[in-house]
């Protein structure tokens, strides 16, 4: 084994030094090279991120480890599928290795974890100590640098454009991922990114560690470092054996931290474990650990004065508690001081993932056992193959398939819970290895109400409170509670049956609005100068009914490969007519412009990841091509993804913005539409044009360009109504063009929305008279009762849709995806 050069020969400086970053190229190179010296480092490079980027993973273990890594590993599956795990367990245990993955900085302003990873590769690396071999005869570890290289080098790259200036230490004005910024941590679930997908596919799945250790930063005016126990609620699909293991671990950190002197280190506050959108390892045999740092200026150091430390979460820093044993009281803060309790925290880890392995993995097969357990309820979910939208219910079983969840289709008709369901039905049983993430995505959730009482405002949760996928993407879905029989067969991936095209040599051809595949096609047929039309009726064909918003299309040859493609690709089916319907309208492709503030909020990046999805042409629009003016002449459509009202007109001189310091800001990115930009978009909407506002923005359209309607919330406290991420019962005019395709009921994702009252205008989604909760918690829904959730609103010779919901949140909410879809289509349809 050759020297192994140091991280700070390599760069010139050491990792934390003040105002200092090694880029992802350099970290990249490192990496290599010392993997090119030890026997004991492998680097791997697993695929290309969404800006193609090199996304890689080191494997550290001994020497002796690393010659058998692959019998290593397969038992470790072993161990995750146990046959008979009674007899196996001492020859499972006495084999296998803790399998432990460190991720770094998914949050790329929270940088200083890729820093500290170079130097604790180097120390493992070297090894020599005691200690060190110890943890390299262990423990197999996973380690990655970043798990997002793009918003690696995108935060270095703003931070040394404004180093030595007045804007030095600001975070950039934009997001740090091309889609989705701060909610590339939310995405645990979903995996519709490059990078979540190749580290669940290529990490997670190929090894399920028995450790997962996430390094974050939180703000700079708390405590310095959060490790858990986690805070209630724990969502009850997370296995007791894994709860009291995160619980073990945190406080076995917290004690060496305590112990080695670092002062600020608290746990068992603010940060709970109940959304599976953040902690994917806790439905898969393993336990994710978290720590948030205290943050500096991205890499320039901070003094932080007594006076202005601040309560976190429930946690009053300066006061020493139980889990606040060390405070700190205040001084300076500097990079290196992160990365010297990050890598204090890793060693500490890795210590007690070494020493206690035979706990680890005794705890890994008992959690299996308890897994195969048929005792535990329910015994399945049915998936009919009769579906609204077959393609989307294939989305979401794929999704479960691609988390590792075994899928299985009928052979033949079956009867459970006495109900009788036909060949093809597919089943997700859920006595299986990894059955609690199913159920977890399958259930719907009762998030607890964790006042003491009910005069107390609400306790918010970390993130959300529901995430059924049946209801958020309309896909039909049973609990089955008792054993059957039923001849199964493994699916590897759903597919979606290829459609038909029936009497394709008439003039037109008629397909559903109601499969979200359907916008995409029509986008092709669209861009390809295909005439394309919506019926504004139901539409009988035989036996066959389309409802209202059928789309037909011209028969000619440009839409002939096309509809090839569509029925055998994706599944659609196509039906000739002579003619086209009494009343139509006839669209075109819009254009599209979409606000983008110069701001980190993700909505906006997620709009954008699902029009491109789904082929809508759009283009971004700063705020200061708004101002530009010439809106109509350019766009047909505007829409105004979530942001909050006040950013949207005066950016980061916005009064009611307190998470960003203007001052780190060139003028240029702390604008907002100002008065100029609000009179553009009175101008396009006096122009005809149409303004689509969602969740947040639609107090823009209500306040600043008066659309006729009141926002029936606002003003109003949480502690009279709160709605953190729920899923709710809405009720749609499916004959309106904005309720399309949609049932007369769905399941609408709110959070923090307004609901309306229309003044003038048609209301195209109500919540029920009755009780609207349908997973999650709500707090005040009598103030929903009855009121709109989406309104069509005359401005002028134009037109305005509020959607007071976010319609695609994080891609999540495929059931409402339409409501968009349908928004965009509406700019250009006009009456034949």
């Amino acid at each position: 084994m050759s020297k192994i050069i140091t991280p700070e020969e390599f760069l010139g400086f050491l990792p934390g030094t003040d105002r200092e970053l090694a880029d992802w190229p350099q970290i990249v190179e490192y990496f290599q090279r010392v993997a090119d010296s030890s026997d004991r480092v492998r680097v791997d490079v697993l695929g290309e991120t969404t800006e193609g980027n090199p996304f890689i993973r080191a494997v550290v273990t001994s020497a002796g480890n690393m010659s058998r890594l692959e019998e290593i590993r397969k038992t470790q599956m072993r161990i995750c599928n146990p046959v008979d795990p009674t007899q196996e367990e001492g020859k499972l245990v006495a084999e296998g290795k803790t399998i432990v993955l460190i991720t770094c900085s998914i949050h790329s302003t929270e940088i200083a974890a890729s820093q500290m990873s170079l130097e604790l590769l180097h120390l493992l690396a070297c090894g020599g100590s005691d200690e060190v071999e110890e943890i390299l005869d262990n423990v197999v570890l996973l380690l990655v640098p970043s798990l997002n290289p793009d918003g690696h080098q995108i935060v270095v790259d703003w931070y040394r454009e404004n180093l030595g200036t007045k804007y030095e230490g600001g975070s950039p004005p934009w997001m740090y991922h091309k889609y989705v910024g701060h909610d590339n941590n939310r995405d645990w679930f979903m995996f519709t990114q490059k990078e979540t997908r190749l580290a669940v596919r290529e990490i997670h799945n190929r090894w399920h560690p028995q450790i997962v250790y996430d390094l974050h930063q939180m703000g700079s005016t708390g405590a310095r470092l959060f490790v858990p126990p986690f805070t209630d609620p724990i969502d009850p699909n997370i296995d007791p054996v894994l709860q009291s293991q995160i619980a073990f671990l945190g406080t076995s950190m917290l004690n060496e931290l305590v112990t080695e002197g670092k002062k600020g280190v608290w746990c068992s506050a603010g940060y709970d474990l109940w959304t599976p959108a953040r902690h994917y390892q806790c439905y898969h045999g393993g336990v994710r650990v978290l720590s948030e740092a205290a943050s500096v200026e991205i890499a320039t150091p901070i003094e932080v004065e007594r006076s202005e430390i601040k309560s976190r979460r429930g946690l009053n820093p300066l006061v020493q508690r139980w889990n606040n044993p060390h405070p700190w009281t205040g001084g300076s803060w500097t990079l290196g001081d992160i990365v010297s309790y990050e890598y204090s925290a890793a060693l500490s880890l890795l210590r007690n993932a070494a020493r206690y392995r035979d706990c680890w993995l005794s705890g890994s097969l008992e959690y299996y056992k308890r897994a195969l357990d048929p005792k535990s309820g329910p015994y399945a979910y049915v998936f009919p193959p009769s579906q609204k939208d077959p393609g989307t219910a294939a989305v979401l079983l794929n999704t479960l398939i691609f988390g590792d969840v075994r899928v299985h289709v009928a052979k033949e008709a079956f009867q459970a819970d006495g109900v009788e369901y036909p060949e093809e039905t597919l089943v997700v049983l859920i006595t299986q290895p990894y059955g609690r993430f199913a159920k977890t995505m399958l259930e719907t959730q009762t998030y607890p109400d964790l006042r003491d009482d009910t005069s107390q405002p609400p306790k918010r949760p970390y993130d959300v409170t529901a995430h059924t996928m049946p209801l958020t993407m309309h896909v039909d879905a049973y609990e089955v509670m008792e054993p059957f029989e039923a001849e199964l067969e493994p699916v590897e991936e759903v597919k979606v049956r290829s459609g038909r095209v029936v009497d394709g040599d008439k003039l037109f051809l008629v397909f559903t609005p109601e499969w979200n595949a359907s916008y995409k096609i029509a986008n092709r047929f669209m861009a390809a100068g295909v005439n394309v039309y919506r019926s504004c009726d139901s539409l009988q064909l035989g036996d066959f009914t389309f409802p209202a918003g059928a789309f037909v299309v011209e028969g000619t040859s440009p839409a002939d490969e096309i509809v090839k493609k569509a029925a055998e690709e994706l599944g659609l089916s196509f039906y000739g007519i002579d003619a086209l319907p009494d009343v139509a309208y006839k669209i075109r492709a819009p254009r599209i412009g979409v606000y983008r503030a110069w701001s980190s909020a993700a909505d906006e990046g997620w709009t954008r990841f699902v029009l491109e999805n789904f082929e809508f042409p759009f283009k971004s629009l700063s705020p200061q091509d708004v101002r530009q003016g010439g809106l109509a002449e350019r766009f047909d459509v505007v829409v105004f993804p979530e942001y909050n009202r006040s950013f949207i007109v005066d950016g980061m001189e916005s009064t009611e913005q307190t998470y960003t310091r203007k001052e780190k800001y060139p003028p240029k990115y702390r604008a907002g539409l100002g008065s100029q930009g609000v009179g553009e978009v009175l101008k396009f909407l006096g122009a005809g044009g149409l303004v689509v506002t969602v969740n947040g923005s639609c107090d823009f359209a209500i306040k600043d360009l008066s659309a006729p309607a009141v926002n029936l919330l606002d003003g109003r406290p949480p502690s009279e109504l709160y709605i953190p991420g729920s899923i709710l019962r809405a009720v749609f005019d499916n004959t309106h063009p904005v309720g399309y395709g949609l049932s007369r009921e769905e399941g609408v994702f709110f959070k923090g929305g307004p609901v309306f009252e229309v003044k003038q205008g048609e209301s195209v989604a109500t919540y029920p008279e009755a009780s609207s909760l349908l997973s999650g918690w709500i707090l005040g829904e009598e103030h929903l009762l009855g009121k709109t959730a989406v309104a069509d609103l005359p401005m002028g010779e134009g037109r305005a849709v509020l959607i007071g919901f976010p319609p695609i949140f994080r891609s999540q909410t495929h059931g409402t995806f339409k409501v968009l879809f349908n928004a965009l289509l509406y700019s250009t349809a006009e009456l034949v």
